[in-house]
């Protein structure tokens, strides 16, 4: 039987779109699509809250504040590196991400911010960090 209203432990697909504060559109204007079970972790657990009740079809705006969805944009995720860290034949153009792995295997993002020399300014911060973002979201799908 097909439930008609999400609940927790629920497999729930949303379109949505989101939205920074001053109105600007992140990812483009056509509506994006995730599926997560309700209650699994696997989203904000803002988002997961706002979704239990609603019915299919229903459409919702929720605000996520920085502290509930990327977190605060960090000064200290700012790393300034040598040149001489990189490949010799890697090209380091300013926005693009590069990826870093650690001794113990654990992989991160930064986006590159400028190259200056021999130097290199990475920013760890995640693009959406410091945002309030706002999702207009509709339920297509509950299972």
């Amino acid at each position: 039987m097909k439930t008609e209203r999400a609940d927790n432990g629920n497999v729930v697909t949303l379109e949505y779109t989101i939205q920074l504060e001053d109105g600007s559109v992140v990812g483009g204007h056509k509506p994006m699509s995730m599926t997560f079970t309700v209650g699994g972790g696997e989203v904000f657990p803002v988002l997961e809250t706002a979704v239990v009740g609603m019915a299919l079809h229903q459409k919702r705006s929720v605000k996520i504040s920085p502290e509930q969805g990327y977190g605060d944009y960090r000064e200290s995720l700012i790393l300034q590196v040598e040149r001489t860290a990189f490949p010799e034949d890697m090209p380091l153009i300013p926005g693009k991400t590069i990826q870093y792995q650690n001794r113990d295997g654990q992989r991160a993002n930064f986006i590159i911010q400028e190259v200056k020399g021999d130097r290199v300014t990475l920013d760890g911060n995640h693009p959406l960090a410091g945002q309030t973002l706002v999702y207009e979201m509709a339920l297509r799908k509950v299972e």
